[in-house]
């Protein structure tokens, strides 16, 4: 069931990535700021105020997944794991914004560009073209692997409440769905998040490596990185230069050059989701 849950969700997510739109997360800033104002969580320590507010989410997906395990010859099951999987995935589909960041290329729309850019990132873009094609194609292998390698990881190994403990873990970070008077439960929340991260994004190096250029990714693996303050800044370094490195990328010259470079990224993503795909079928069959 589980890597059939898996397949399911992703063949949605790439035949109707209009469904993507459902994956809101402004309830998770409304549901926070609740609980700070009934329970006062702003006023606890990181690690408890980032407890309460997850544990009664997981408790809940804990509570259907208990309650559909094995009904119905495990259709419902199947059909629960399909949605926490596509729910998990994300929040935006990748492979549309790399349709329009390369089509803001071959515009030369410097402006929709720069803004395309950004939106992928969720960083600010280099202005100049060379940079920042370089800094996309890193993004996206980064992204790839917050948006669906580590989903796929924690669902095929220890099941739904774990993959949509990453997934609120992660927008509580990056979805800065925290106000400033939670600060210290996101500090928390981006410590866990590092470790979550910690096993996929290897798995994911690995993958890359694979299906890329195998020795110019374990020379930028070997080499490391010794600008990351923390693990979650470490597993993102390690992912942007190995990928960035198995595609064997050179300097741009021209917007041709951009868009291919670009291409050979997102090859190398659905490559290594291949890779996935039997690691978590692999689970599937030794569960």
């Amino acid at each position: 069931m589980t890597f059939l849950s898996i397949l399911i969700a992703l063949l949605i997510e790439r035949l109707a990535p209009q469904f993507s739109e459902l994956r809101q997360f402004q309830w998770l800033q409304n549901y926070s700021l609740w609980l700070s104002e009934v329970l006062h969580v702003e006023r606890l320590a990181g690690w408890m105020g980032f407890s309460i507010i997850v544990t009664p989410l997981l408790l809940l997906t804990w509570m259907f997944t208990g309650m559909f395990e094995h009904a119905l010859f495990g259709l419902f099951e199947l059909a629960f794991g399909v949605v926490v999987v596509f729910f998990c995935l994300g929040p935006r589909e990748m492979d549309g914004q790399i349709e329009q960041y390369l089509d803001a290329i071959e515009l030369e729309d410097n402006d929709l560009r720069v803004k395309l850019a950004a939106n992928l990132l969720k960083e600010p873009p280099a202005l100049e073209l060379k940079d920042q094609v370089a800094q996309v194609c890193k993004g996206i292998f980064v992204e790839s692997n917050t948006r669906i390698f580590s989903v796929l990881f924690w669902f095929a190994f220890f099941g739904p409440v774990a993959a949509v403990l990453y997934r609120l873990v992660e927008q509580l970070v990056r979805g800065q769905y925290l106000d400033t008077a939670l600060v210290q439960a996101r500090q928390a929340a981006r410590i866990f998040l590092g470790i979550m991260d910690w096993v996929p994004a290897r798995i994911s190096l690995f993958a890359f490596m694979l299906s890329g250029s195998f020795d110019e990714g374990l020379k930028a693996y070997r080499h490391g990185t010794v600008l990351a303050t923390d693990v979650y800044e470490q597993n993102h370094e390690l992912v942007k230069e190995v990928g960035y490195r198995s595609i064997n990328a050179q300097s741009v010259d021209s917007s041709e050059q951009a868009q291919l470079q670009v291409r050979q990224s997102r090859g190398l993503v659905l490559r290594s989701l291949v890779v996935w795909l039997l690691v978590t079928l692999i689970v599937g069959f030794a569960s």
